[in-house]
């Protein structure tokens, strides 16, 4: 209920005077004799040329109207529904529930109250079709649309379950929490395929585990088969008798192809059973070919090289090549990732590798330094006579190409190694790794060093006999593992290529849901690799299955992503091109899709979570059967109306009926004067 409040703001004064000037004038001109007009008329011209004379006088002044609103507002109860697909699953009719509902807002609006809905999704209408649950937006929601409001209370229907967002329990609520218990409480009779652990990237060749939970309740003692499937096509089968609650299996499968698969884990439907939804899941699994190639050229056999070759020989991701000239008649030519050359430039090893690998120098008694001088820019070695010295290694705390081991003091007790005697000098894009330390002296003269122009990456290892750290540190410790990290970690950075793609197109990951945007970041370079926008970028998607679906957009300084609908799960791959001058540049991927089915895993309502949350907030629970009394609940309460008031001003002469009204009484003056005769 509104009340309306009018008052003039003006000083009096102010109003006296426009007074006597709108009647001196009205005198002056109306005193005359002998008008034209008897007295009567004179005195009706007089009244509607003073009246119009404090008008347009008083607008001049700009009063202005002070309006006062007195507002009665009822108490708001605010209808909290989770309109998940999980409270229909079970026992809840969803057409007698929008009846029930409909009954409940009629009866609190008899009751003096104003009632606000809200569901699970952001639209209106009430489908349970929602996939997840999050109950704690839902009341976020809620609190951002009811603030400064009279809201006394929420009625919530949930069925207790939640499966995503934090738990709503433990959030603070401005008002009680009357929450109405949907679903069932007692578990269904069911076979759940509840949770499926597995390695989302496999190499190429590898075995790969695949763990299954399975979940039952009802079907004690009955033996089901677990199958895998990939295209339709049955990879694996295992029968299993349930036994327990809970019980889990292991398939392990083999990856022949690069890509992406798609593995469908499932079971048969059982008679009698409630949610033939969860007896299947898919995984989505990446299989790459991680084998980086390596290759290993040396004067002779050397215990360094077998040192080498067993660290990376002993994981299936790399494929160890050797090239020795005095034994090999033929040199190697494949393309490699990395070369390492044990004992470099000494003239004999003289191996050309296609295109641009890692390069590892390990320099030996021999090794010619000024050919070493010349091939390595950054590196400049002066020998001063043909001496060598003993040194050890001392680690660099502030190396940043990669980590190793906590364990790095191990260096100072690995045992000393020859290196050539001299002067060294770094310049350029270096940096060190190991020092050498002369007894107990660490010098800043490099032993280990890597390097990486934006084009070549390299390392140079100054002596050889490297051997005799991993056999020291397997003696010491039982184990050579920082002696694996050194070679293996300075192999991945050397195999590592430097990106000079003038068009990148990439996905912000390789797995998304069903439920959520694809997004896509670009980046896109001129000639000499400046950061160019405002390019029109044109993308096809295509499904594993399915028509292809192109998209277009301009990038921008302020805006490089570009995001596309949710899809449906599967396997999809993309194509992205984009023309800069006279050149058009490509890029393509693939990413995977999963579908997100939550609300089928749990199907047992939790009403204890609704009685603890309505017990934290002052609030009430009540069944589902008996919400009826919901209302008298909510009236015990007796929540009042609340009366607001809020004053605003208006000034008269912005209004156009104050401006009429004058322009009326003028004109009504002039148009009685004409027709009594009068000038």
């Amino acid at each position: 209920m509104e009340k309306n409040f009018l008052q003039l703001d003006q000083s009096s004064w102010w109003i006296l005077l426009i007074i006597l000037i709108s009647v001196g004038l009205t005198w002056f001109l109306y005193s005359i004799r002998n008008p034209a007009w008897n007295t009567q008329q004179n005195w009706i011209l007089a009244i509607i040329r003073c009246i119009s004379i404090f008008l347009a006088l008083s607008l001049l002044l700009e009063p202005f109207i002070n309006q006062t609103i007195i507002r009665t507002e009822k108490p708001i109860v605010s209808i909290a529904v989770d309109n998940s697909q999980s409270v229909v699953a079970r026992s809840t009719d969803s057409t007698a529930f929008k009846d029930r509902l409909r009954k409940l807002k009629e009866d609190l609006e008899t009751n003096d109250f104003e009632v606000k809905t809200f569901y699970l999704s952001n639209d209106d209408s009430l489908r349970f079709d929602n996939p997840t649950t999050d109950i704690s937006y839902l009341q976020q929601r809620i609190d951002d649309a009811m603030e400064g409001r009279n809201w006394v209370a929420t009625i919530l229907f949930s069925d207790g379950i939640f499966n995503s967002g934090s738990s709503p329990v433990y959030r603070n609520y401005p008002v009680p929490q009357f929450t109405v218990g949907l679903g069932d409480t007692i578990p269904p009779k069911d076979i759940n395929i509840s949770r499926v652990l597995y390695n989302r990237v496999s190499f190429k060749g590898n075995e790969t585990p695949i763990r299954i939970e399975v979940t039952q309740n009802g079907f004690y003692g009955k033996e089901i088969t677990i199958s895998l499937r990939e295209q339709g096509k049955i990879l694996s089968q295992q029968k299993l008798k349930l036994d327990k609650a809970i019980q889990e299996l292991e398939f392990v499968i083999k990856s022949e192809e690069e890509g992406l698969r798609r593995i469908e884990v499932s079971t048969a439907i059982q008679q009698d059973e409630f949610v033939p939804e969860n007896n299947r899941s898919s995984i989505f699994m990446e299989v790459i070919d991680g084998r980086q190639k390596v290759l290993i050229v040396g004067n002779a056999p050397h215990p360094d090289i077998k040192a080498i070759r067993s660290v990376l020989s002993s994981t299936d991701n790399y494929q160890v090549d050797m090239y020795v000239p005095s034994l090999d008649n033929e040199q190697p030519t494949d393309i490699y990732d990395v070369v390492i050359y044990h004992g470099a430039f000494t003239g004999r090893v003289r191996f050309q590798p296609k295109e641009s690998p890692g390069l590892w120098y390990i320099l030996g008694d021999r090794s010619s330094l000024n050919q070493l001088n010349d091939a390595v820019p950054f590196i400049n070695i002066r020998r001063r006579g043909s001496q060598s010295d003993k040194v050890t290694a001392s680690f660099n705390q502030t190396f940043s190409k990669f980590s190793l081991p906590d364990n790095r003091g191990i260096f100072e007790d690995y045992p000393p190694i020859s290196i050539p005697f001299g002067e060294y000098n770094l310049s350029g894009p270096t940096e060190v790794l190991l020092y050498q330390r002369v007894g107990s002296i660490a010098t800043r003269k490099p032993l280990f060093a890597f390097y990486d122009d934006g084009s070549q990456k390299g390392a140079l290892l100054a002596g050889q006999n490297i051997w005799k750290w991993k056999l020291q540190e397997a003696a010491v410790n039982g184990n050579s593992d920082l002696f694996h990290e050194i070679v293996t970690k300075t192999v991945q950075f050397l195999s590592v290529k430097n990106d000079k793609q003038q068009f990148r197109f990439r996905t912000r990951g390789n797995n998304f849901s069903n439920l959520q945007s694809i997004f896509f970041d670009s980046e896109v370079y001129n000639d000499i690799y400046e950061r160019i926008y405002g390019n029109r970028i044109s993308l096809t998607i295509t499904p594993s299955e399915g028509e292809s679906q192109d998209f277009e957009f301009i990038d921008s300084e302020y805006n490089s992503s570009f995001a596309v609908p949710s899809l449906e799960s599967g396997i999809y791959r993309y194509s992205a091109s984009v023309k800069v001058g006279d050149k058009v540049f490509r890029d393509r991927g693939q990413f995977l899709v999963e579908e997100i089915n939550k609300e089928y895993l749990n199907l047992t309502a939790d009403h204890n979570l609704l009685k603890n949350l309505s017990a934290r907030t002052a609030g009430a629970y009540t069944h589902y059967s008996h919400s009826d009394q919901i209302i008298e609940k909510i009236e015990a309460r007796e929540f009042k109306s609340i009366i607001k008031s809020s004053e605003s001003y208006f000034p008269l002469i912005q209004s156009r009926w104050m401006l009429f009204i004058v322009l009326l009484l003028f004109s009504s003056e002039w148009l009685l004067r004409k027709y009594w005769g009068g000038y």
